[in-house]
């Protein structure tokens, strides 16, 4: 050959190329094709093979099942493991005994399990009434038992799962509710300390605890009680400021007859731009608390001779002229307004105190820019008084 290929061995370079059916040259033997393999057939079941594979199905099934116990739900993994170790070893006997008790332990412990967080939610729904309220979950929790004792495990489970979800959210709005109650009790007091009239306010809060201490409690009605308490305590966050803003107008009127420069009165002065400060800040206890203050100093200031009539000194806004002309008083309070906004710029920059006091500067040019004097002087002098309790900054 040509290419070097030896005589000797053409019929096998021509098996390699072609196979079998190639045509060999004339005159060789060629020996037939082996017959095919034949697939070897798998042994026969025996019954504890059949037995192995059922229970191995249960524990599956099962295991599937507790896992949605979540926390704390038994697992015989290792035990099937060893199992199947066993079988492919053929040790047949060894594996099933290993699967059967398996099967007894995880039946075991899960109804041991079941019966613990039964236990465990009756105990939150005691701890549940113990607070005043009940909730409408005996039924369930009956159903529950009934399927513990009856070893309906399958049932248990979903009904477990279904109740702890439930009494969970109970426990959260219920806590949710507890606030809004708390929050509307402390300012109801607070009001009534203070004489503030709250009308129909206190019928609909007795009205809610009504309905809480009453029958027992479903999902709806508990949101619907929520629902009322929070509407409850919006109309005390609308009621209290305005009366609050009523009487720190009435008490502004008195303070006024004082002169600036007036000792006792400088308490009172400065409890006026708390009580006004947390008013507008939404701090309506802190705010009913400076108004409380304000009503005793007042009063110690009501057993004091009259004081002397305000006198009018340039600058300081202390009284008005009584034959000043609109041109003088605009002058004036343009005088006032320049000086504030100089002490206001000494004021720390991101303090409440600060952005307050911008706002007052604000509101009265906007009142001297459109002429209404009487309300820019007044505004001025609220803004005066409480920068008279501020340091300047450094």
């Amino acid at each position: 050959m040509v290419c070097g290929f030896p005589t000797a061995l053409a019929i096998e370079g021509l098996r390699s190329l072609a196979g079998f059916d190639a045509v060999p040259p004339e005159g060789e033997d060629v020996p037939a094709p082996a017959p095919p393999r034949a697939k070897p057939t798998p042994p026969p079941v025996t019954p504890e093979g059949e037995l192995t594979a059922a229970i191995s199905r249960d524990l599956r099934s099962k295991l599937d099942l507790v896992r949605e116990l979540g926390r704390g739900a038994p697992d015989v993994t290792s035990e099937m493991c060893q199992a199947a170790l066993n079988e492919a070893e053929g040790r047949m006997s060894e594996a099933l005994d290993v699967l059967r008790q398996a099967q007894a332990r995880l039946e075991t412990e899960t109804d041991d399990l079941l019966r613990r967080r039964l236990a465990a939610l009756e105990e939150r729904r005691t701890a549940l009434q113990q607070t005043g309220v009940r909730f409408a979950i005996a039924d369930d929790l009956q159903r529950l038992r009934d399927a513990i004792e009856g070893d309906r495990r399958e049932e248990a489970v979903g009904l477990l799962a279904d109740t702890e979800r439930r009494i969970a959210q109970f426990e959260s709005d219920w806590k949710g509710l507890q606030g809004l109650l708390t929050q509307i009790d402390g300012l109801r007091s607070e009001a009534a300390n203070l004489g503030i009239p709250l009308g129909e306010i206190s019928s609909e809060l007795e009205g809610i605890r009504d309905r809480l201490g009453g029958s027992p409690l479903t999902e709806q009605s508990l949101d619907e009680a929520a629902q009322d308490a929070a509407q409850t305590l919006m109309l005390l966050h609308e009621a209290i400021p305005t009366s609050l803003e009523e009487e720190l107008g009435r008490h502004e009127v008195t303070l006024n007859s004082f002169p600036e420069d007036h000792p006792p009165s400088a308490i009172a002065r400065r409890l006026h731009v708390e009580a006004s400060r947390h008013l507008k800040k939404g701090r309506l206890s802190d705010a009913v608390a400076s108004v409380r203050e304000l009503r005793h100093q007042l009063e110690i200031l009501a057993q004091e001779p009259p004081p002397a009539a305000p006198q009018a000194a340039e600058g300081d806004g202390a009284g008005v002229p009584l034959d000043e002309s609109e041109s003088e008083a605009l002058d004036r309070l343009l005088k006032k307004a320049r000086s504030l906004a100089a002490r206001v710029r000494t004021l720390p920059p991101d303090s409440d105190t600060a952005r307050d006091a911008a706002m007052q500067i604000r509101e009265a040019t906007d009142h001297l820019r459109e002429r209404r004097l009487k309300e820019a002087d007044l505004t001025l002098t609220r803004l005066m008084r409480m920068l008279a309790y501020e340091t300047p900054r450094s």
